[in-house]
């Protein structure tokens, strides 16, 4: 997107620093990084003033893994474009991907302190405001986490991931589990088709209330949406577990083992639900079950 507003803002500009900013353009889009730096370098002492050659510059050396420059380019970008929409936008998407990229090497801090950077440049984003919180739930600073994804359910409450990162920190909502009920009410209400916005509703009114009469209606309407989600099953089966409905528990716990046959949980709960059944055979090959993917996924960590 960077990459395209700039060459439609440069079309008709023939002084030499469009046309080396242009040339520098044409070449990260083909992924030429080196030839990139180059042009967008030598643009830049061509015109030093050009807010355009800076933010490109900017992810330019983001892309070469070149973080303080990038940093550096992108600060001479904001201020020479104070003021113009389509620069801050450009500078806005350049934070978004630097940090995402930093994201997923699981560099939390890195990416925090980038993303507090843009934010203070850039405060209603909610990308930006999004991706911190990430950053902040990636370094266990949870109360932040939360925080930061309900500000950017205010500003983009069409967004799904703000709501699916607060239903995995509902044991650590503490204070906030009131507004973030609400919030999924909100979206519950405006997706009534979707099955995760359904199961994440439950999940909220099971953190206030365990034996929650209307988390059941919820979640089998999300398991009727979509039947292939494990956790929906999962949930559903605890919950028929704690009504002592155990028989309807263990199909739906057994359903939860087979479409995610990694987690331990189910089989955890499918023991307990075969002991009052009284099965205890089954029950001691579900805990044997359990016993052996927690062993598993402590040694994955």
């Amino acid at each position: 997107m960077l990459v395209c507003a700039c060459l439609l803002l440069l079309a008709s500009d023939p002084a030499q620093a469009n046309s080396l900013l242009k040339q520098g353009l044409l070449a990260l889009q083909r992924g030429d990084l080196v030839e990139a730096r180059a042009d967008l370098e030598h643009a830049s002492r061509a015109d030093p003033a050009n807010a355009y050659v800076w933010s490109s510059l900017a992810e330019t050396y983001a892309r070469l893994h070149n973080g303080d420059n990038a940093m550096s380019a992108a600060a001479r970008a904001e201020k020479l474009g104070a003021g113009n929409k389509v620069v801050a936008h450009a500078l806005a998407i350049f934070y978004f991907q630097y940090a995402d990229s930093l994201l997923r090497q699981e560099n939390f801090t890195q990416a925090a302190d980038v993303l507090t950077t843009a934010l203070a440049r850039h405060p209603d984003e909610p990308q930006l405001t999004l991706a911190l919180g990430v950053a902040r739930y990636g370094q266990r600073r949870f109360d932040d986490a939360i925080a930061l994804f309900l500000k950017t359910v205010k500003l983009a409450p069409e967004a799904e991931q703000p709501y699916v990162f607060l239903g995995k920190m509902l044991e650590q909502a503490g204070p906030h589990l009131a507004e973030i009920a609400a919030d999924f009410e909100s979206y519950a209400g405006a997706n009534p088709a979707s099955a995760e916005a359904q199961l994440l509703l439950a999940k909220a009114l099971l953190a206030a209330d365990p034996h929650s009469d209307r988390a059941l209606d919820l979640i089998r309407k999300s398991v009727s949406l979509d039947g292939n989600n494990w956790e929906a099953h999962f949930q559903l089966g605890v919950l028929l577990e704690s009504k002592h409905d155990y028989a309807d528990a263990a199909i739906e716990l057994a359903a939860s083992a087979q479409l995610e046959p990694k987690q331990p949980m189910p089989h955890y709960h499918l023991a307990r639900v075969y002991d009052r059944l009284g099965e205890p055979e089954r029950a001691k090959t579900e805990r044997e079950i359990h016993q052996r993917l927690t062993r598993a996924a402590d040694e994955r960590r």
